[in-house]
This record gives C-alpha cells, sequence and structure tokens, in this order.
C-alpha cells in the first residue's frame, strides 16, 4: 500500500504542475529540466515570458517548423538506424560534499528526472490536449472526433504506460539503490512494450498533416489548440513540438542506458541485465525505424495514386516504388523524341503522359510493363545518345536519359526488379517444380513468340520491304509493323479463323503451326 500510494503522488505531484501550478514559471522550469538533460546538440526554444502570449504563427528561434517534413523523419530513421550516431555526455549534476555518488547511479537519476519531465509532456498531450478537442468536438460538433483520435492515434495507452508503469518503477529502483543498485531487470521487463511506439511514429506524419489541415478549416479547433499553446503549462511550445517528444523518447532511452553500462564496473551484478534491456531498447529503436520506413513507403503509393487521377489497380498497399522520373519517347514514326514519364514499382513499370491541363491528375497511364519477363539493355544510337530499351511481354519502349548518369541509373534500377522477381520466380519453382519440370521449362523458352512485345524498326530506317525487298508506295505497298517480330514490311497476310493479328508473313506460318490454322 505504502508503495501504491507514492505511486499516486509522484503521478499526482505531475498533473499538478500543468494543472494547478500558481506559482509563475513553474512551467517553464518543467521544461528546463528536460531540457538540462537531453544529449549535446540538442536545443530547445526559450520560454516565452509569462505575460506575453504566443501567436499560433510565430516560428521561436530554433524551434521545428510548423510541418514536420518527411526529411526530418529520414534523418530520424537514420539516427535510428546508426550504432554510432551519439556522442558520450556526462551526468548533468555536480558531487556535493562528502563521499561522491557513483556514476552509474548519476545516470539513473538522470533517466527517473527526464521521465518525470516526459510523463509531464505526456499528460499534457493526452489529458490536456487531446481531451480539450474531444469534448470540444462532442459539443460544438464543428469538426469531427474522429479527426481529433487520428491526430493523437495512442497517446492514451503510451501515457498510461508511462505514468503508471514505468516512472513508478525506476522511481521505486532508485529508492531502494542502496539494497538494490540495478535497472537493467526493470527495463527488460517493460522494454517489450516500448513497441507501442511504431503505431504513434507511422501515424506522426499524417496527425501533423491532419492537424494543420484542421488549424486552417476550423475556427473552434484553431481557439482550443491556441488557448492551451498560450497557457504556461505549454511552455510557450506548439502542439507540434509536444507531438514530437514521443518520436524522440526511445533513442534518449538508448542513449542514457549506453552510457550507463559503459559507467558500471566490469564485475557489477547488473552489467549483463544492463546490456540485456539495451539491446531491446535497440529493437525497440529498430522496431520504430521499420515503421517510418513502411510510413514512407505507403505516403510515396498514395502521393503516386493521386499523380495518376486514383486510378483503380494501378497502385496496390503491397507495391513499393522504386525510381520515377521523366524521360524522352524515341519514336519511330517521328524524328523528335517525346516527352514522357515513368513509374518503376518492384512489379511493373508505369509508362505515362503528362497531361498539358493537370486537373486532379498530372499524368496519365499508357502503358503497364510487367516487370516478370522483362528486358532492359543500353542502346548504341548515334542520334539519340542515352538511350536505353525496355523490353517487356506488353510493349517494347526506346528511351532516352538526359544524362549518362541517369541511364545507367534507370538501368540498374530495372535489373535490380528484374533480378528480384527472378529470384522469387526461382525459389518458388524449386519448391513446386516435379522430375519433369526442367525439360518443360526448357521447352517454354525456346519460344519466344508471344513472351515480350518486339522492339519496331523505326520507318525513317527503311524504304523498302524487309521481307520482299520491293519498293513502298503510298497506294499498293503500304508499311506496317509485324507486331511479333517489328520488321516494317509492305502487306500483313490475310486474316483467317478470326484472328485479327498483324504479323508478317513468316511469323503467320509460325501461328499457323501453333494452331493448326
Amino acid at each position: 500500500m505504502e508503495g501504491e500510494s507514492k505511486k499516486l503522488a509522484s503521478v499526482s505531484n505531475l498533473v499538478t504542475v500543468f494543472e494547478n501550478s500558481r506559482t509563475p514559471g513553474a512551467a517553464s522550469r518543467v521544461c528546463k529540466l528536460e531540457i538540462e538533460h537531453c544529449h549535446p546538440g540538442c536545443r530547445h526554444p526559450p520560454p516565452a515570458e509569462p505575460w506575453k502570449e504566443p501567436n499560433l504563427g510565430e516560428t521561436f528561434e530554433g524551434s521545428e517548423p510548423r510541418m514536420v517534413s518527411r526529411r526530418y523523419l529520414s534523418s530520424l530513421k537514420n539516427k535510428l538506424s546508426s550504432g554510432a550516431w551519439r556522442k558520450s555526455c556526462q551526468p548533468g549534476t555536480h558531487p556535493g560534499p562528502g563521499m561522491q555518488e557513483p556514476e552509474e547511479k548519476k545516470i539513473v537519476q538522470e533517466l527517473l528526472e527526464t521521465e518525470k519531465a516526459y510523463v509531464a509532456r505526456l499528460h499534457l498531450l493526452d489529458q490536456v490536449f487531446f481531451q480539450e478537442l474531444l469534448r470540444e468536438a462532442r459539443g460544438s460538433k464543428a469538426f469531427p472526433e474522429d479527426v481529433v483520435r487520428l491526430i493523437f492515434s495512442n497517446i492514451s495507452s503510451i501515457y498510461q504506460f508511462h505514468a503508471q508503469f514505468f516512472l513508478p518503477e525506476l522511481q521505486r529502483r532508485l529508492d531502494d539503490w542502496t539494497a538494490t543498485p540495478r535497472i537493467g531487470d526493470v527495463i527488460q521487463k517493460l522494454a517489450p512494450f516500448l513497441k507501442m511506439y511504431s503505431e504513434y511514429v507511422k501515424n506522426f506524419e499524417r496527425a501533423v498533416e491532419l492537424l494543420a489541415t484542421w488549424t486552417d478549416k476550423s475556427a473552434p479547433f484553431q481557439e482550443v489548440i491556441t488557448r492551451i499553446q498560450s497557457s504556461e503549462a505549454s511552455g510557450s511550445l506548439t502542439l507540434q513540438h509536444h507531438m514530437l517528444e514521443p518520436v524522440q523518447r526511445i533513442p534518449r532511452y538508448e542513449l542514457l542506458l549506453k552510457e550507463y553500462v559503459q559507467k558500471l564496473p566490469a564485475q557489477a551484478p547488473d552489467r549483463a541485465d544492463a546490456q540485456k534491456a539495451l539491446d531491446m531498447i535497440f529493437s525497440a529503436a529498430q522496431h520504430s525505424n521499420a515503421a517510418i520506413t513502411e510510413m514512407e513507403r505507403l505516403q510515396d503509393l498514395w502521393d503516386v495514386y493521386q499523380r495518376l487521377g486514383l486510378e483503380d489497380d494501378i497502385v496496390d498497399p503491397s507495391n513499393t516504388l522504386l525510381r520515377e522520373g521523366p524521360v524522352l519517347k524515341i519514336s519511330f514514326r517521328r524524328s523528335d523524341p517525346m516527352e514522357r514519364y515513368l513509374f518503376l514499382f518492384n512489379n511493373m513499370l508505369l509508362y505515362c503522359i503528362p497531361k498539358v491541363i493537370q486537373v486532379g491528375a498530372q499524368f496519365q497511364v499508357r502503358t503497364r510493363i510487367e516487370v516478370a519477363g522483362m528486358k532492359v539493355r543500353e542502346l548504341t544510337d548515334a542520334e539519340f545518345p542515352h538511350s536505353f530499351l525496355v523490353s517487356g511481354k506488353q510493349r517494347t519502349l526506346e528511351l532516352q536519359a538526359r544524362s549518362q548518369e541517369e541511364m545507367i541509373s534507370w538501368i540498374q534500377a530495372c535489373q535490380a526488379a528484374i533480378d528480384q522477381i527472378e529470384k522469387r520466380n526461382e525459389t518458388f519453382k524449386a519448391a513446386v517444380q516435379g522430375p519433369e519440370g526442367d525439360t518443360q521449362e526448357q521447352e517454354l523458352q525456346s519460344e519466344e513468340l508471344g513472351l515480350r512485345a518486339p522492339q519496331w524498326v523505326r520507318d525513317k530506317m527503311v524504304t523498302m520491304c524487309m521481307r520482299c525487298r520491293e519498293p513502298f508506295n503510298a497506294l499498293t505497298r503500304r508499311r506496317h509493323h509485324c507486331r511479333a517480330c517489328g520488321y516494317v514490311e509492305s502487306t500483313a497476310p490475310p486474316l483467317e479463323s478470326g484472328l485479327a493479328l498483324r504479323l508478317c508473313f513468316d511469323q503467320w506460318d509460325v501461328v499457323g503451326l501453333m494452331y493448326n490454322l
């Protein structure tokens, strides 16, 4: 009962800091507490003076912009995945008179103090911003409740975990440090719950976008946020700054725990548990890293989906965008190349035409080429430098890049996607192929007709039929391209058996043998 009362008193004191504080500068001291214990290089904006009300659009020195960009998330992801991005920092406490406390205990004290400040921030997010906006949405109906819930994601679960479990456990262990000088076992027990941060991190960018949208769209929504941000409890920081705290928290745990392990004596009883706890914290950081990567992938897909006019069956959540960019299409009829745009996914290449009037969509999909069976190679063409060929079952394209480096990059990206598809198919075939599978596969690969679209010969390069050598004329001997081999010929063979195929005589004979025509 005594321990439970301590826990409740601790949480109650934190709540009092924000809700019932009447001493000027109290909230500023809480913010300062977090600032003092940040790792080196982490700068926070100074709190505004109590009598000045901060403007919603005001930008504080050193603060993040209103919209947290994807570049910031990518930078954060790189930091999370890096093993040596942090510099060692010394605890900020100074030894008092008498015997100096062990270095590892100072770090545990620092961890506890920063955890108190962090729980206070979580309380502000969950119990103040979230609940006030939810109450306003239910009362005025000026904005949907679902929008509020999407903005704050699972912040309530995160707050309850830290306020009711993590912080009390750290406080209890530090109070009993003389008898039990260890925290590794506590963090091991609680570290798996830190994976709940992945949901918050994955939703973070969307939450910031929703916050900006509804701040501009709804006056009551903006009024609630402005009122809370102007309070002393907010410490002159915007809601976006407070929302960023959970995203940054796990790397700070790793920082402090890494320092704790380094300061432990070689024979310390907590060394093995602390090292294992550090590994678990690193796993949680990687979990958040994976969530950021997944969030960026889905965001890229959604951006492409919008630019293509929300066309169905083009973008699937299982796809991964590998590369996109403009190219020139070398025409077999026209002398000058045409502007086109490519989207390369892990399973398909979208060949698009830019729209002149971009209303609702920037591009129109002209051809979809499956990566399975696709081939890509460089072309040697003096007239069109930096050109390359993409040959697939649906179509073969002669494309020109803007530079040699860009051409090589396109070829490498396409080839990587092809290799990945082939590797996956080989694994599948090895699992299901029977004893006669090899022979059947060889027979299938020996027949090229219909496996991919041919490369069409350009009209200006041919003055006579490539089969019979007779010159072309406008009336009796007109040009056409064989759909199987790409040759330019004078006339197509007669259509038989209802097969409307524009093939040359040689390829028509092959079709006849295949279908007994």
